[in-house]
């Protein structure tokens, strides 16, 4: 759709990225089946919210000053999954840091022009985890697409464009020029696609790295090491209001319910024994919702460290059963 005078191109029609439904919050994983069935492609958030290695990552910041980091669940914390996630589904991608507004705004645009959708990490959008850009306007000035946190008026106050995606102007500024977090995903066409058996193999080593390393991006617990770091902080760290608190719980919770996707991706590759353990991981984290609701009503909770006890209970236990996951991925 172009706009003479305004400099403005659009892709019309791309899926939504937001968090209506309580089961899939991944935004790296909705922006990714968002912009791939853009290009004609029939993902689902399931399948790959799997191939990606997002059902078996876990990250928690680490931190001297013992204050939280509500990011803990970015992509950005687990980086090898980014040019894993594009193979496994067929794709080239290629990765920027943050460079000028004219390089980077002009990248964007080129991509959009080819009627290709734009996936960025930390940044657009002040607080997101991944947007996907589905247009520019004002000479890339402006971008255009969807984010969760386009909603919040605190992060984003700018009007929806008409067609229901965000605008953002001086885009390239605020939180996206904050340590230069900012990365822009450029999807630069197909390339072959890996047979069932090498998607299963290379995504089993791809989990084995997500469990068992400790540190895959400095200052940031990986892994097993990361289900200790958070049930840690919860026992030990000190807070005012608990509000703080909660909210870590409940971005780090999401990173929790990804799980439940690995039960079918193993099954349907008759790894049979890696689908039970992730059965029991499922359960484990439905069980994580009922103890503290991601609903901010148990905040009295988190003024009694014992209160916190079952729940940290519970997470060490998604530990050991990892640690058992583990075992079963790195068997020869």
């Amino acid at each position: 759709m172009f706009c003479a005078g305004k400099m403005r191109n659009v892709i019309p029609g791309l899926q939504k990225v937001d968090w209506s439904d309580a089961q899939r919050q991944n935004e790296f994983v909705n922006s990714v089946v968002s912009a791939l069935n853009a290009l004609g492609e029939k993902l689902d958030y399931d399948y790959v919210c799997a191939v990606s290695g997002s059902a078996f990552r876990t990250s928690f910041g680490m931190s001297p000053s013992r204050q939280w980091n509500h990011g803990n669940y970015h992509a950005i914390n687990a980086p090898i999954i980014i040019e894993h996630t594009f193979k496994m589904l067929g794709y080239n991608v290629s990765h920027h840091v943050r460079a000028d507004f004219e390089t980077d705004s002009r990248m964007i645009m080129g991509s959009i022009d080819k009627g290709v959708p734009v996936i960025t990490l930390e940044g657009v959008v002040n607080c997101s985890d991944a947007c996907v850009i589905s247009g520019y306007d004002n000479d890339g000035k402006v971008l255009l697409g969807y984010n969760p946190f386009m909603y919040v008026k605190d992060d984003h106050d700018e009007a929806s464009d008409d067609t229901g995606y965000f605008r953002k102007s001086e885009w390239h500024e605020g939180y996206s020029a904050e340590g230069n977090k900012l990365r822009i995903l450029i999807i630069e066409g197909k390339c072959e696609k890996p047979d069932n058996e090498t998607i299963l193999g290379e995504t089993m080593k791809l989990a084995a790295r997500l469990i068992g390393e400790k540190e895959l991006r400095s200052g940031q617990h990986n892994g097993l090491a990361a289900h200790k770091a958070f049930a840690d902080a919860l026992m030990s760290y000190e807070w005012d209001d608990n509000f703080e608190p909660y909210l870590n719980l409940m971005c780090n919770y999401k990173q929790y319910i990804d799980r439940q996707y690995a039960v079918k991706f193993f099954r349907d590759n008759d790894r049979h024994d890696l689908a039970a353990c992730y059965e029991e991981i499922a359960g484990l984290t439905r069980n994580l919702g009922k103890i503290i609701p991601q609903d901010f009503s148990a905040g009295d909770m988190f003024g009694d460290k014992e209160k916190l006890r079952p729940y940290c209970d519970a997470l060490m236990e998604i530990h050991d059963r990892e640690q058992d996951v583990l075992r079963l991925l790195t068997v020869l």
